[in-house]
């Protein structure tokens, strides 16, 4: 069976590339127009998935302008798939896509959306990630929702300073990937909402 994987790299940069080498995942990374920047890690990362990954950089800018490319891509795919034996994996934390992915998943093509590639891989969190997931929440539950950050950047600065400076970068996203995973963040649009 084809496992694809669909990264809306506008949307989630944090792609762990050992475990999609480990997992043998086709995946398509989908790169936004203005986005002129990869880190050199990646690049070098991906470059030993040979062609286990691709990128393509989408054409003109605009809202929704890289969903609209995964989508049509999305829908070639299904469409050579007669028997339905693939799998399709949309990695987004972008709510928008869940009515498409419904729709498909009623035509019985086994496909879902992903915020995190921590839900692909089943392993239990540890005990200072619960630990500083309960931190992020109890802190940001005191501030007023229109008062909470707004973007996942704004949001990462600022877990980042109530764990404090010594927790590694890595920790904070796994944080905020488990705040996704868990429902008590979405995102729509490039906007966060807070869900307790």
């Amino acid at each position: 069976m084809n496992r694809i994987l669909f990264v809306d790299y506008e949307n989630v940069q944090n792609i762990d590339l050992d475990f999609i080498k480990k997992e043998n995942l086709e995946t398509i990374v989908f790169v936004g127009k203005s986005q002129k920047k990869i880190p050199f890690e990646i690049v070098q990362k991906a470059q030993q998935l040979g062609k286990l990954i691709t990128w393509h950089q989408i054409e003109g800018q605009g809202s929704n302008a890289l969903d609209f490319h995964i989508a049509f891509l999305l829908g070639h795919l299904t469409a050579t798939d007669t028997g339905k034996e693939g799998e399709y994996i949309v990695l987004s934390k972008d709510k928008g896509f869940d009515p498409l992915l419904r729709y498909v998943q009623k035509e019985n093509y086994n496909c879902r959306r992903i915020n995190s590639l921590l839900e692909l891989q089943h392993a239990k969190p540890d005990q200072s990630s619960n630990k500083n997931m309960e931190k992020a929440l109890e802190i940001l539950g005191k501030i007023e929702k229109p008062k909470r950050p707004r973007n996942r950047n704004t949001l990462f600065k600022y877990i980042q300073n109530i764990l404090g400076n010594k927790t590694p970068e890595k920790e904070t996203a796994i944080v905020i990937d488990r705040m996704f995973i868990e429902n008590k963040l979405s995102e729509h649009n490039n906007r966060l909402k807070y869900d307790f």
